[in-house]
């Protein structure tokens, strides 16, 4: 199968909800590059369906799971776009204690037990409690003034157990009311964040680092596999995913393999995408599934 939508479009991000239901973020390749811009598509089976286009880039996406399971988009700038179970809303991020128009920019939606949390520079943290109702948690980690930093990245076990991550290697800890800023065993900046199945915490870095750990203990695995950024992690099939823009890899023992996606091989990827059994890997012009045994190409 084949949609053919990267033959005139760009995908920058997607998100899957069921094995055979998908959503896609896309920028227009005919539209230029400094018009910011979204179109949304959503991919039933082998069917590709269009949601509707918004003004602005889409930073990040997720599936939320409250009140509605639905697709979550959210811009830099806390515009928010939710689709899916019988409804569509737009939304903005904006809080009494503060908002991304304010703040600075937000990078990264995660859905933690239920909520979904967005993060960004200035460390913001907000958790999304109902329909356009967004809770500020980040107001005792705020930087000072003038001091330049921020989150790329939140994951968690639980709503007690979260962790966030980002700039100059800082790694925080939620336990659900204070936030503990843990010893990092870098100053890089770190891209992404994963709760993983087997109980670790792994981060994402620049120059290809992988850190590995939970609570107070942090290690850097020392795969001397590459030294590309790496952009996102996923836990599949009792094992770690990560993707550069160039590549996917699976890590085995301490080692970084490169996924072999067969005669069909992805050019392009970025963003993963793990749910109900099925592993999706988002690049610019390629969207391909893996259902533990065979890649198959869906765009």
């Amino acid at each position: 199968m084949t949609l053919g939508l990267n033959t005139r479009h760009t995908y920058v991000s997607g998100c899957v909800r069921y094995h055979d239901l998908a959503y896609t973020a896309s920028q227009d390749d005919a539209v230029p590059a400094d018009v910011e811009h979204s179109h949304f598509h959503e991919i039933d089976g082998s069917k590709l369906g269009y949601i509707g286009a918004v003004t602005w880039a889409t930073a990040s996406m997720a599936v939320s799971k409250f009140p509605h399971e639905q697709m979550i988009a959210m811009s830099a700038h806390g515009e928010v776009k939710l689709f899916g179970s019988g409804k569509q809303s737009d939304e903005q991020i904006t809080t009494p204690d503060g908002s991304p128009e304010t703040r600075g920019l937000l990078r990264k939606l995660r859905t933690i037990e239920n909520r979904t949390y967005a993060v960004g520079m200035g460390r913001q943290v907000y958790r999304r409690e109902n329909e356009n109702d967004w809770r500020c948690l980040d107001r005792n980690i705020r930087p000072a003034i003038g001091e330049v930093k921020g989150f790329e990245s939140i994951d968690g076990f639980s709503a007690s157990d979260i962790y966030a991550v980002g700039w100059d290697g800082e790694i925080w800890h939620f336990d659900g009311q204070d936030w503990d800023q843990k010893s990092s065993p870098t100053n890089v900046v770190l891209t992404n964040v994963l709760c993983a199945g087997d109980g670790n915490v792994y981060i994402a870095a620049r120059q290809g680092l992988l850190i590995r750990g939970r609570g107070d203990s942090w290690e850097s695995i020392e795969h001397e596999s590459m030294d590309e950024d790496i952009w996102d992690l996923a836990w599949y099939g009792e094992s770690l995913y990560l993707s550069t823009y160039r590549g996917l890899f699976k890590l085995a023992g301490d080692k970084l393999v490169p996924v072999d996606f067969g005669a069909d091989k992805a050019w392009t990827t970025y963003h993963l995408s793990a749910a109900d059994g099925v592993l999706w890997s988002f690049g610019k012009k390629d969207v391909m599934a893996f259902d533990g045994q065979t890649w198959t190409r869906i765009d």
